[in-house]
């Protein structure tokens, strides 16, 4: 500020622009129809600019829903696994279903298929949208009795078993990591 900022600062009115002086204790008060001007403009700007926002969603939501999901490899679940195990039975389940704790928006597709021989298995696989989700997943598991559990990419398998030999239920989680391709790390 300057020693003559004062002089250069004054009211542009005496008596506001459409009343008097003080009136039931409201001193410079009226209507000022500029403000007004100011104010309605600058809502009818903002629903102006509504429909280039609902266009924006509406573009976002189409590109979202053309990302490819993820596919299953072919040979996911073969009739006859290593370690001496026959499918009885395999389907894939909406995500809806799945019995696991997984967040069902993070999942694409969800296979599962049971298995006799040396014991049971069911081993249930979902494609992800991420391999970050398969890290979280498997980070945040919590293990429990008969159930192995294990991420591969885009991929988070889930494999429990009933009375099974351990090296025959070994071979086949191991055939069951190598049928979804060499391990990613998800990029940072």
């Amino acid at each position: 500020m300057t020693s003559t900022t004062p002089a250069m600062i004054m009211m542009a009115h005496g008596n506001p622009p459409g009343g008097a002086g003080v009136l039931l204790g409201f001193a410079r008060a009226g209507l000022n129809l500029a403000i007004f001007w100011m104010v309605s403009h600058a809502k009818i700007e903002r629903v102006r600019s509504l429909p280039n926002i609902a266009a924006i969603v509406v573009l976002i939501a189409s590109l979202a829903a053309c990302r490819k999901p993820a596919a299953l490899p072919a040979n996911l679940f073969p009739e006859t696994a290593a370690g001496g195990w026959r499918r009885t039975s395999m389907r894939e389940m909406p995500v809806s279903e799945s019995p696991d704790p997984v967040p069902r928006t993070s999942v694409d597709r969800l296979a599962a298929a049971t298995y006799e021989g040396p014991g049971k298995l069911e081993a249930r696989v979902y494609a992800l949208s991420s391999p970050e989700v398969g890290v979280d997943l498997a980070q945040r598991w919590r293990p429990s009795a008969d159930t192995v559990f294990f991420y591969r990419g885009r991929y988070f398998v889930v494999v429990k078993w009933q009375q099974a030999e351990r090296k025959a239920l070994e071979a086949f989680v191991h055939q069951l990591e190598e049928s979804l391709g060499p391990m990613k790390a998800p990029s940072a």
